[in-house]
């Protein structure tokens, strides 16, 4: 049997070592993965449970429930009633904008961003007058803001 040389010793140790690297790197890759999969899920997790305190307010508020009846067929609000309204849609667009700002920061996946997208810009634009916007606009994010504009004037606003 052939003895091995140092040189032969250093080639295979190089070799074990490089083996060595590859799994950790596959493995702080999977540790990544499974992280950014969590923080995705406790995101969405806030977001629906921010939207089911909104929601919430519908059921044990029915003043609110009527007043989002009113908007819906373009009833006339009083002062006080437009500011509730006003308001309370004001915390729908706020969540909205933090599901952008968090997409836009990597927190939020892409494919739940399209799915609140949707869902918020369609009950938003039925329910917040142009006129609500233009108030509010100068209140949000300006890249958001941007956002909604654009989907404004798809709307013909």
């Amino acid at each position: 049997m052939a003895t091995m040389t140092i040189v032969e010793w250093a080639a295979i140790s190089e070799i074990g070592g490089m083996v060595v690297v590859i799994i950790s790197l596959l493995l702080v890759v999977n540790s990544i993965r499974q992280n950014t999969a969590a923080m995705h899920t406790a995101n969405d997790n806030f977001m629906y449970e921010r939207q089911d305190a909104i929601i919430t307010t519908l059921v044990v508020e029915p003043s609110i429930a009527e007043l989002y009846v009113k908007l819906q067929n373009k009833e006339e609000l009083s002062g006080v009633d437009r500011k509730r309204m006003y308001n309370q849609l004001f915390r729908d667009l706020i969540m909205w904008e933090l599901a952008f700002v968090r997409l836009k920061q990597g927190l939020f996946s892409p494919a739940q961003w399209r799915e609140w997208n949707t869902s918020y810009s369609s009950q938003f634009l039925s329910n917040f007058p142009y006129s609500w916007w233009t108030e509010a606009r100068e209140l949000v994010n300006d890249e958001f803001a941007a956002h909604v504009d654009a989907l404004y004037a798809e709307a013909g606003q």
